[in-house]
């Protein structure tokens, strides 16, 4: 089986939950939820090939973006998307700057989002007939 892991860094649990039943739909791809930086790090330690990371900005962000650094230089090919709201242009454009791939704004939409997901997730592999 060809498993995308997929990084969902949100704080609230709610959200985090729902993004990972939108894009779990694809039955090629499992995610991990991390709350905060901590609990993302540790599951970055597990030498999970993780192919997707959604992160919150306001947590990456933290530490001048020490978060962003780290998944960057331990999976350089490691696609980041950041969430941010509107009024975090500036701090947007840094992550982009660091390495993130993309960036969707809050609040999310799941049709809006579940399209970004196909965008920059590689197509799940055909199913034989």
């Amino acid at each position: 089986m060809n498993r995308k892991d997929i990084l969902i860094l949100e704080p609230d649990r709610d959200v985090s939950e729902l993004l990972a039943r939108a894009i779990e739909i694809r039955r090629d791809c499992k995610c991990y939820l991390a709350g905060g930086e901590e609990e993302a790090l540790d599951l970055l330690m597990q030498d999970i090939p993780f192919a997707l990371a959604l992160i919150d900005l306001g947590i990456a962000m933290k530490g001048e973006f020490r978060l962003l650094e780290k998944m960057k230089r331990r999976s350089p090919n490691l696609v980041v998307v950041v969430n941010a709201f509107l009024h975090q242009k500036d701090y947007l454009e840094r992550a982009l700057a660091m390495g993130a791939s993309s960036h969707l704004f809050k609040p999310i939409k799941l049709d809006s989002f579940r399209k970004r997901m196909e965008e920059v997730l590689p197509p799940p592999p055909a199913s034989l007939p």
